[in-house]
């Protein structure tokens, strides 16, 4: 993957810096998108973003508190989408929702 060390680092002793040559092994690049979730219509938002390939980070914050039944039915919908396009849903700290599609997993500690 990195090859001879040697090669990667040019440069000679006369130079003050190394010039590091990274190399594109072929891995796009996944987009990350930061939303936030305040009612049921944002998950909606949330599942286009996930359906073209973005990881979303979702911030739940007070929504869970204000309308714990609108929370249930809105976390239910996305978690339903998540299972039928082979994404994941994790919820992080008790805040945080960070929703992935097929193209990336979530790993977990066991």
């Amino acid at each position: 993957m990195l090859g001879n060390l040697k090669t990667i680092l040019k440069g000679s002793e006369d130079q003050d810096y190394t010039e590091l040559v990274m190399e594109n092994d072929g891995i796009a690049h996944l987009p990350i998108v930061v939303d936030r979730v305040e009612s049921f219509s944002c998950s909606d938002r949330i599942i286009k973003n996930v359906r073209e390939g973005k990881v979303v980070f979702a911030k739940v914050g007070d929504f869970k508190n204000i309308n714990v039944d609108e929370f249930k039915r809105t976390i239910s919908k996305i978690k339903n989408v998540c299972t039928a396009i082979n994404g994941d849903i994790v919820g992080v700290s008790g805040d945080w929702l960070i929703i992935s599609p097929s193209s990336a997993k979530i790993e977990r500690d066991a």
